[in-house]
């Protein structure tokens, strides 16, 4: 079956926008037609060789559609169901899945250091040659085979060209403020970044009653968002010295501070925020090979860091609470939806990413 894609070549980009073979699914697979897709700043990180894919690869993972066909073995979806693609593949045999820690699935080690199904394979080609599917998604594609895990249904009457969101930047934000954090009603919150992600972890905090909310980015524009979506505070990084404005709110620092963003800038920043017994949590992925020295007079202020992956979810469990959030106009998304495109406008919006503009742009396929 031919299907029309979004394709990375080489680092750097730009992708192009090709006719490519898609292979029908095989046990525990699915294929689904894909409504939209987010485009996440993950995806941006792998087209700049920050994180690494083999190549060609059809890029995206933050992906919602309609089941079309399953393969051998499917009992969890079937034709016809509306489903929001987790990062997870949720074997539910591995020793996490095991635990109820499904975000840590051994399954997912596969799929993202191969960009490949679960068997080693793709279902992607363009004639003879192979095609990786990123996180074994790719869903910048009209058409996606997925592992059967990693499809989660959800309600019919919820928006699928606004759900996608959830497939990883809501669940990643929102899950790390509800999931990762032990947030109380009044205690402080600062969210350094407010992209998708970050605009997600806010709205977490928000909902777990954290106050003070101070969302931290240098973009008016998203301080501005922030704002309209629960932030109490706001901080220009560039233009205010971040520790004392800081200080100036709380008093002696925050309970939680998040790292939205993926640089050793702001994880240090993160951490130099906290009250004594805070805690900073890291959402954002940055160059894995990097390290980070750790201020060791500050664990004698019981000052803890630590990361959240995929929001420390269990995904058929949190994806459909989300969605039942956001229809219950708890969670927005299409507040953080900054523009809806083509796939073959895929481009531009990544040089809109590059340049800090806008929280979220969506691919839509119908």
């Amino acid at each position: 079956m031919k299907i029309k894609a979004a394709v990375m070549r080489e680092v750097g980009g730009p992708m192009s926008v090709e006719e490519i073979d898609i292979a029908p699914p095989k046990e525990n697979e699915v294929l689904i037609k894909t409504v939209a897709s987010g485009i996440c700043h993950s995806d941006y990180s792998v087209l700049h060789g920050i994180l690494r894919t083999p190549m060609p690869a059809v890029l995206g993972h933050e992906g919602a559609g309609i089941v079309e066909e399953v393969g051998p073995g499917v009992t969890n979806v079937k034709p016809g169901d509306h489903v929001v693609v987790s990062l997870s593949p949720s074997c539910g045999k591995c020793p996490m899945c095991r635990e109820e820690r499904e975000y840590l699935c051994m399954d997912m080690s596969k799929a993202s250091g191969g960009s490949c199904m679960m068997d080693g394979t793709t279902r992607l080609k363009n004639g003879d040659e192979t095609v990786y599917q990123l996180l074994a998604i790719g869903s910048f594609a009209e058409k996606m085979v997925i592992p059967a895990g990693c499809a989660v249904k959800v309600r019919d009457d919820a928006p699928l060209e606004s759900c996608c969101l959830i497939g990883c930047g809501v669940t990643t934000g929102t899950g790390a403020a509800v999931n990762t954090a032990d947030i109380h009603p009044g205690d402080s919150v600062a969210v350094i970044g407010c992209g998708g992600v970050g605009l997600s972890i806010l709205q977490g905090a928000r909902i777990k009653g954290a106050n003070p909310l101070i969302a931290v980015d240098p973009v008016p524009e998203k301080r501005e968002l922030a704002k309209s979506l629960g932030a109490t505070h706001t901080i220009d990084p560039f233009n205010e010295d971040l520790k004392q404005a800081v200080k100036q709110i709380t008093g002696k620092g925050v309970h939680f501070a998040f790292e939205a963003l993926g640089s050793m800038k702001t994880i240090d920043d993160a951490y130099s925020i906290l009250r004594p017994t805070g805690e900073a949590i890291i959402v954002g992925v940055p160059n894995l090979r990097e390290k980070y020295e750790l201020p060791v007079a500050n664990l004698f202020a019981e000052k803890e860091l630590r990361g959240s992956v995929y929001g420390s979810s269990r995904p058929k469990r949190d994806l459909p609470m989300f969605v039942d959030w956001y229809m219950d106009g708890e969670l927005k998304l299409d507040e953080m939806i900054t523009k809806r495109i083509r796939l073959e406008d895929v481009n531009q919006a990544f040089e809109e990413m590059s340049r800090g503009e806008g929280a979220r742009s969506v691919i839509m396929f119908d």
